[in-house]
């Protein structure tokens, strides 16, 4: 039955969580680069449809635990890792992460037109995304460590490096990904990092192509949720955030600038953000320290509807196919 098939997924994910917990509190370099390995198992069926709500984000929760694991000082992972080793992992470690939050949050919404949706997911989602942007945002530039990388590597499309064989960078680098050890029939759900260009800037487009429905969402908890993602966002990708809010939009006659970064309301959510956050001590009272982005939304939203139209078209365009 559908019920039975939900308490299996939940004990086997479970029973995944609790291994991948313990590998990253004293496993060695394999084992660790294999929770990563587990997390981009668990993304691959969740792209293929599989999971109810709460296995979708118990996928969530270990993708963020194990790039967490990575990332954050004084943890047994980050100190048992190299700096290289480091470096190659978290790369793949944040690519899972990212597109497992985009799935998830994909998967949140109506499948159907008897389906409402799962809006606890979403916020659970955009909840983590917010509390996680820095972590979810890394890709380190120097993977496998700088002069090395012309002589120990090969470039990929996507520019990134794959180690080859021979190298004792190999075994984690081939852990790390269900789709480098799974046979030639098998053909995974979601592409690899080697295969993306500027995966970051890839992650945002996808990312705000979804935040739309989302700012505008009959939910408050999910509006303002969504606000502080997108406040994330522009703290540490204003450029790319700028090209998206900052597009040509044709008009009855001629093609007219819209601005909804210097001239709209974008840029004064930052500004107002960083105000309050120095002289607010509560920076949990979102109602009033966004209010005023609220009403100019609603006041615009034609034009702002017209910009993420564009977005929608750009992300479309991007290697990540969440939908």
């Amino acid at each position: 039955s559908p019920d039975q098939v939900e308490a299996f997924h939940l004990v086997l994910i479970e029973h995944c969580r609790t291994v991948v917990e313990d590998a990253l509190q004293r496993g060695e370099p394999i084992a660790i680069a294999n929770c990563i390995g587990v997390s981009s198992v668990l993304l691959d069926r969740l792209m293929a449809g599989f999971f109810t709500s709460e296995p979708v984000f118990e996928a969530v929760h270990i993708a963020m635990l194990t790039l967490n694991s990575l990332t954050a000082s004084g943890t047994y992972a980050s100190r048992t890792l190299a700096n290289v080793d480091q470096n190659l992992l978290v790369a793949d470690s944040a690519h899972v992460a990212r597109l497992t939050c985009l799935t998830a949050l994909q998967r949140s919404r109506p499948m159907g037109a008897y389906d409402t949706g799962d809006d606890d997911l979403k916020l659970a989602v955009l909840t983590k995304m917010g509390e996680r942007m820095r972590q979810l945002l890394l890709v380190p530039s120097n993977l496998l460590g700088g002069g090395q990388v012309s002589q120990v590597t090969m470039r990929n499309k996507g520019g990134y490096p794959t180690p080859p064989p021979n190298s004792r960078f190999f075994p984690l680098w081939q852990s790390a990904s269900l789709s480098r050890c799974c046979p030639p029939s098998f053909q995974c759900t979601y592409p690899d990092l080697t295969s993306i260009d500027e995966p970051d800037r890839a992650f945002v487009v996808a990312l705000m192509a979804d935040i739309h429905s989302m700012l505008i969402d009959k939910r408050r908890d999910i509006r303002e949720e969504a606000v502080v993602v997108v406040v994330s966002l522009l703290q540490r990708r204003r450029g790319i955030m700028s090209e998206l809010l900052i597009t040509d939009i044709r008009g009855e006659h001629r093609m007219e600038t819209v601005d909804l970064m210097n001239r709209g309301g974008f840029g004064a959510l930052l500004v107002a953000h960083e105000a309050t956050t120095i002289t607010e001590k509560d920076s949990s009272r979102h109602a009033q320290k966004y209010g005023s982005f609220f009403e100019w939304l609603e006041r615009n939203q034609g034009q702002v509807a017209a910009v993420f139209h564009g977005i929608h078209v750009q992300a479309s365009r991007v290697a990540i196919p969440t939908n």
